[in-house]
């Protein structure tokens, strides 16, 4: 990353945390992303105590010989030394470039997919398991699949973002019912076509389907390909929860986003009555979560321009991160400066409005502190 000036350094002293990313050629998704896993508390904290120095994983084949996760700790602790207007995440975009080749270059590309490479890059980085032993794939409960997963992957990635889902695949000819547990890192949920509230999502998301002629289930008692039902269930959910909203929609014929308005709660979102297994605690239930980021998306399928909101873990402020430019962000009255080209006359007037055209939020469970 390279720093403000001498001089800037010298005199600028701001909020740590409060920092712009400098965008060196429509790489505005990346600074998003990057924006909304700065402001994840556990994970900026695991970072920020260099923490991740002793569990470095040089040898992973499916890693990055440590250096996406040294790259991003860089730009971390630029970020959040309270010495910086903005960085310039350079070498961070280079490393990422070198190990993606589809990040090559400079043009726009889906924050969601630069996320989701970041996230497991990370966790291959920082495996704690050196050697993965051979599991073999069958029907499991739950508790055993957790189990299973975590002998092969133990990081602050795990730790942190990922959580448990319930497949259940029936047979339409023999019924057979097939039942797996699978971890997934965030939820990319469907968005409701006249429905306006979170909740319509998760309930899309858990509703049953009928598998598509492409991608057919192999029944075992049939012992032929079959377009069963499928239904998946929550079953455990992390410490920090990422929603992806699946606003482009793709078919052979058309491709379009979708301009659906979501109702999203800042805090006490309760996923309680979608979570399989429930919480052992009732002082404390497990499955109520606040959002403390989101990351947006303005325009089209073909141009537009992401930016993103987030409370600052140590403040308690939103803040609106705009590339280089940060602002503050009120919870109740926020104005946006300079109007997207699609939202020429338009004002945002909360966090709520900006769901109307976000593509990632981040939740995390309510604590006292972390750390």
């Amino acid at each position: 990353c390279r720093r403000n000036s001498a001089e800037e350094q010298d005199s600028y002293r701001g909020q740590p945390g409060v920092c712009g990313l400098t965008n060196l050629g429509n790489t505005c998704f990346m600074n998003s992303a990057l924006q909304c896993l700065s402001n994840t508390p556990p994970l900026t904290e695991y970072f920020l105590r260099s923490s991740y120095l002793d569990e470095l994983n040089f040898t992973n084949p499916l890693g990055m010989k440590g250096e996406i996760a040294e790259a991003y700790a860089d730009v971390i602790k630029q970020m959040w030394s309270g010495r910086h207007y903005s960085v310039v995440p350079r070498v961070f975009k280079t490393k990422v470039g070198h190990f993606a080749s589809q990040f090559l270059g400079y043009q726009q590309h889906d924050s969601q997919e630069l996320l989701s490479f970041l996230l497991d890059g990370l966790h291959e980085d920082l495996n704690r398991v050196k050697n993965k032993e051979y599991i073999e794939l069958r029907d499991e409960v739950a508790e055993e699949a957790w189990r299973n997963h975590r002998r092969r992957n133990d990081s602050v990635i795990v730790d942190t973002f990922h959580g448990l889902f319930k497949s259940t695949l029936v047979c339409p000819e023999c019924l057979k019912v097939s039942v797996t547990f699978d971890p997934f890192c965030y939820l990319s949920v469907p968005l409701p076509v006249s429905k306006e509230r979170v909740m319509e999502c998760i309930e899309l998301f858990t509703t049953v389907e009928t598998l598509e002629e492409e991608n057919p289930w192999y029944c075992p008692v049939c012992k032929k390909h079959q377009l069963a039902t499928k239904k998946l269930d929550l079953w455990s959910l992390p410490e920090v929860l990422i929603i992806h909203l699946k606003r482009f929609s793709y078919t052979k014929f058309t491709r379009e986003k979708l301009d659906t308005i979501v109702d999203f709660p800042l805090r006490d979102l309760d996923f309680s009555d979608f979570l399989l297994r429930k919480g052992v605690s009732p002082e404390e239930p497990p499955s109520r979560y606040d959002l403390i980021a989101v990351s947006n998306h303005y325009g089209g399928l073909r141009d537009g321009h992401y930016t993103s909101y987030a409370q600052n873990k140590d403040n308690g402020q939103w803040y609106y991160f705009d590339d280089s430019k940060v602002t503050y962000a009120s919870q109740d009255q926020i104005v946006v400066s300079i109007t997207p080209p699609c939202f020429r006359g338009q004002e945002v007037t909360s966090l709520r409005d900006l769901l109307n055209w976000d593509l990632g939020c981040f939740l995390s469970k309510p604590v006292l502190n972390w750390f």
